[in-house]
């Protein structure tokens, strides 16, 4: 890389002072950082694993996050880089007996590529807001057809059993992270480093320039900057992101079917955003986790329950929290509510005194 190309990128992704601002996210992030380490030690195989596999959902969240909660593209079809992912994962490692590393990277390619061709001739020909929507919806449905359709490589309805665990190998050296606390390791860590990156990447230069666009692309446009380069460049990151997700789902259970590229997850996905909070990293993440912990403990008692109350949830929170629900704003309400009531307490001794006062 030159000299002029180092520079660039130092301009772009320089990073300001730490401010008032980032001591909420760090503070955060430091929290979950103990919690990974603290958790494996006190829960058993089956809570770990649960766990393991929201925070999975976790990763996908974050990724839909940083397209629609930063660049401000929706798509309604995002989960089909989940599936890619998985199914490129499935297919390398099961049907053509690769490496557990090769379908990895394999999985990833697949989503990176998919999105780059889609992202180049809608992105670049201005299609935006519901079009892409619409756009990214038949493109889920067509991988779920050819999910279904094609058994020779698919499996079909049945999807592909038997999915290998992750491990490589250094210098001779076996590591195997299938094990219930490997895997918890592994998938928190990737959940701890992508969510660091992105708060990182969008509290520095290039933040803002994803912040405007996302606010009204044509003034940054007017400005000089390429906004369908920057959109394209945001929609690869996080398909691949997704795509990250969707071969440690395949890795940690062992099994992937057609029901990855659901549009009832794609519908969960953007109410985890949702009710986290568009473009609050952590916000998401936290979302997608609990309410992943919600529809299994819901779907154990009911499985048609939990489709009628995420429908319930997506209203409330388009009727009464569109900007997600705010940890901060909870906590600055509380305090407004504390001294609101100490400042009650100081005025009536006041009033009763006055009034003592006025007694003949």
């Amino acid at each position: 890389m030159s000299g002029k190309h180092a520079g660039c990128l130092r301009l772009w992704f320089s990073q300001p002072a730490l401010g008032p601002t980032d001591v909420s996210p760090l503070s955060m992030w430091i929290a979950a950082v103990a919690a990974v380490v603290l958790v494996p030690l006190v829960a058993g195989p089956w809570l770990l694993a649960t766990v393991r596999d929201a925070l999975v959902m976790g990763i996908l969240a974050l990724s839909y996050d940083l397209l629609w909660g930063r660049a401000g593209v929706l798509t309604l079809g995002h989960t089909t880089f989940l599936g890619l992912g998985a199914y490129g994962f499935a297919v390398m490692t099961v049907q053509f007996g690769y490496a557990p590393v090769t379908g990895v990277a394999v999985g990833v390619l697949c989503a990176v590529a998919v999105a780059a061709v889609i992202g180049y001739f809608l992105l670049f020909a201005g299609v935006r807001l519901h079009f892409f929507a619409i756009i990214s919806l038949a493109v889920l449905i067509v991988a779920q057809q050819l999910a279904v359709s094609w058994q020779s490589v698919t499996g079909g309805d049945t999807g592909i059993l038997g999915i290998p665990g992750l491990s490589f190998s250094v210098d001779g050296h076996a590591f195997d992270l299938s094990g219930p606390r490997t895997s918890w390791y592994t998938v928190a860590a990737i959940l701890l480093a992508a969510t660091g990156l992105i708060w990182l990447v969008c509290r520095s230069h290039y933040g803002k320039v994803l912040n405007a666009i996302a606010t009204n692309e044509w003034r940054a446009k007017a400005c000089g900057y390429h906004t369908p380069l920057h959109l394209l460049l945001v929609f690869v990151a996080s398909a691949a992101l997704a795509a990250v997700a969707g071969v440690l789902m395949a890795a940690c259970s062992g099994v992937v079917a057609p029901d990855v590229f659901s549009p009832l997850l794609a519908t969960e996905v953007i109410v985890w955003v949702a009710i986290g909070g568009r473009g609050r990293t952590g916000g998401p993440v936290v979302a997608a986790v609990a309410l992943t912990l919600l529809r299994q403990a819901v779907s154990s008692y009911s499985t048609d329950g939990w489709p009628l109350m995420l429908g319930g949830l997506f209203l409330a929170c388009v009727l009464f929290m569109p900007n997600g629900l705010r940890l901060d704003g909870c906590v600055v309400g509380a305090r407004r509510a504390a001294r609101s009531i100490r400042s009650r307490r100081r005025v009536q001794p006041i009033h009763r005194a006055g009034h003592a006062q006025e007694k003949p």
